[in-house]
């Protein structure tokens, strides 16, 4: 007569093999993890390029505001610096405005704009 279950051997087997895939499975997880760091950054510092444009727009009649300006804003525990100049175009009238934001960690981002000179 012929017993029913699995042998040892089968059950090791079946075993290594999952123990296998939930490795794999998790060194996709820790990839995802810091690829959602990264976008998180990313959007921090766009957030904070595009406010720096407002407030250079916002400040655009004031005296100095073509000016080269730096600063930091702390988020959390985080701190993100960033830096606008303004650079000549070479179209009577146009001024370009950069705006570079950076955070420890990640590569920089860059913004521009063009507005017009007063």
């Amino acid at each position: 007569m012929r017993q029913q279950g699995f042998t040892l051997l089968e059950v090791l087997v079946a075993l290594a093999i999952a123990a296998t895939a939930l490795m794999v499975m998790m060194g996709r997880l820790g990839a995802s993890a810091d690829v959602q760091r990264t976008l998180s950054a990313q959007a921090l510092m766009l957030d904070t390029a595009i406010d720096v444009l407002d407030r250079s727009r916002l400040a655009q009649g004031s005296a100095g505001a073509y000016r080269e300006t730096d600063g930091k804003v702390r988020v959390g525990d985080l701190t993100v610096s960033w830096k606008s100049s303004f650079v000549p175009t070479f179209q009577h009238g146009l001024v370009r405005q950069n705006v570079a934001v950076s955070l420890p960690g990640e590569p920089s981002l860059r913004l521009f704009r063009y507005r017009l000179a007063k």
